[in-house]
């Protein structure tokens, strides 16, 4: 069974008694609180402070913020908060709302208006530890649409007052255009932040700097199934932090759900029997169509470059006298 949802109907399920019973392989790809680091070594006026903000935006903002890979958590060297908010501010007041089927409206609705409702629910609980510093919940009507009637919701993006003591901003998800700046204290902290998230599908890591990209990929990669740093050098050829390639793991451990995306060759093993076989090197030659190191290797009546391809037989084996290789023998191959 393959699931992609919340965590709550995930865990549902994976404790259904036909699943337990049985042991039938159970596949989650599931709700978390994905993170983007900014590295301490950024200065507001380098390319990765840019690209930082530009991500977040599009990340809040893209289908919504309705992506299970979408950033919930802005994690920013403390010195730089105040500045990094300004700049998403800025990048948030651009986004337009109304009908996304126009060329000039960015961001439409929610999925439901009782969509709207449960992520206002979560944003009220994100606002015991957090105060909004862009938007308003409660007002988000749209030049020339019903409010009424639509299920639009304005970005809103809150500031973490106390990181290192809280605890709703590392455990609740509002599955809509919603994040949290979290400030830190050095590379140990902003680590020790990311991973109460309690696993990941994805983290996203902007530095320039070799040694701050070692030490954070370090301290958060168990807690990921897959870990994206972006720098000036790489930018423009990135997928970005929430569109993965299909060869990719992508799904996390933990809250994640210990899973996969159901995309490439990884995720077709969760659909595949697998029994070891023990037996003699030529028995195991003979079932698997490969040849084993210590299985008969018969000789050939007739030389194997003579035989057609369904004459062959896995394991045919030709002996020549040994001779010097020459130059002539070597062309005329």
């Amino acid at each position: 069974m393959a699931f992609t949802g919340s965590i709550e109907t995930s865990e549902k399920l994976r404790n259904h008694p036909n699943i337990l019973r049985n042991s039938i392989r159970f596949v989650a790809e599931r709700d978390s609180l994905n993170a983007s680091v900014l590295g301490p070594d950024v200065k507001p006026d380098e390319p990765e402070f840019a690209l930082f903000v530009r991500e977040v935006v599009r990340e809040m903002t893209v289908k919504t913020g309705q992506k299970c890979t979408a950033i919930r958590r802005i994690l920013v060297p403390k010195p730089l908060e105040a500045e990094v908010i300004a700049a998403l501010k800025t990048g948030l007041a651009r986004i337009k709302l109304g009908d996304p089927r126009t060329d000039d409206k960015a961001m439409g609705p929610l999925v439901s208006q009782s969509q709207r409702e449960a992520v206002r629910g979560q944003i009220a609980k994100l606002k015991t530890e957090a105060v909004i510093v862009f938007g308003d919940p409660d007002q988000c009507g749209c030049e020339g649409i019903d409010a009424a009637k639509g299920a639009f919701l304005s970005p809103i993006l809150l500031r973490a007052t106390s990181p290192m003591t809280a605890q709703r901003i590392h455990d609740t998800e509002a599955f809509g255009p919603v994040a949290t700046v979290i400030a830190y204290d050095g590379i140990d902290q902003a680590a020790e932040l990311v991973r109460r998230g309690e696993g990941s599908l994805v983290a996203s890591l902007f530095t320039y700097d070799r040694e701050v990209a070692e030490a954070v990929i370090l301290g958060i990669a168990p807690y990921h199934g897959r870990i994206l740093i972006i720098d000036r050098d790489c930018a423009g050829e990135s997928t970005g932090h929430g569109s993965p390639l299909p060869g990719l793991m992508h799904g996390g451990p933990g809250r994640a759900g210990g899973g996969e995306e159901l995309g490439g060759l990884r995720a077709v093993f969760h659909y595949m029997q697998r029994t070891a076989i023990q037996a003699s090197p030529g028995r195991l030659s003979a079932l698997t169509g490969n040849w084993h190191k210590g299985a008969p290797a018969p000789l050939a009546e007739v030389h194997p470059f003579k035989r057609n391809y369904d004459q062959l037989v896995i394991g045919d084996t030709i002996e020549t006298t040994s001779r010097p290789i020459t130059l002539d023998d070597i062309e005329h191959f």
